[in-house]
């Protein structure tokens, strides 16, 4: 998955790992997310996770393990740092895997330590992000995607440029105008930050 602007991206993730975590909670098994640094990306991406169950009653029995896991019975999200230096290997991801920021984690760290939790389950992968350019890693995912795509039809990159989230989040819309009128609709700053390619 991809996703043109920043508008929702987040809360959208949350609410899906909320979900899992409640469908998950008595079968168990992992969800396993990552984004580039753990402060403050993935500690933000945490703490929404907690104020979405912490918000629903029926989503209340939750508790964190360690610094860096949530846990719903026997289902867990598991976050982590995706620098370069971070020590991650050795989890599994039954679930599901995301790629926060995609386009900012290092396309070598991805293949080596965060590809290996997915493989005994061959769990969905998620890459959330707006691809800058050619050389990222959330472009390289769309690329070959949309090869596979061609292969079997089924569709992989759901991208949504920012007028579609506008038309469901005005406030978002009216401050990507702004920011297009203030920069022009050709600034490389606006062309990388609010739109794809």
């Amino acid at each position: 998955m991809h996703d043109c602007a920043a508008g929702g991206k987040n809360e959208t993730s949350a609410r899906i790992e909320a979900w899992l975590l409640h469908l998950f909670q008595d079968a168990g098994g992992n969800i396993v997310k990552c984004a580039p640094t753990f402060k403050p990306q993935v500690i933000n991406s945490k703490m929404r996770l907690e104020g979405i169950l912490a918000a629903s009653p029926r989503l209340r029995r939750w508790q964190t393990e360690w610094s860096y896991m949530l846990r719903m019975g026997n289902a867990r999200v598991i976050f982590f740092s995706a620098e370069p230096s971070a020590h991650v290997v050795g989890a599994t991801a039954h679930h599901l895997m995301e790629f926060d920021e995609a386009q900012d984690i290092d396309a070598e760290k991805h293949d080596r330590d965060f590809s290996p939790m997915g493989a005994t389950t061959n769990c969905t992968r998620v890459y959330w992000g707006t691809a800058w350019s050619d050389t990222t890693l959330l472009q390289r995912t769309i690329l070959a995607n949309e090869e596979a795509e061609r292969k079997d039809g089924v569709r992989r990159n759901f991208i949504y440029p920012w007028e579609h989230v506008a038309e469901h989040v005005p406030a978002y819309g009216a401050y990507v105008q702004a920011e297009r009128d203030r920069l022009g609709a050709g600034h490389p700053l606006f062309l990388t930050q609010y739109c794809y390619k």
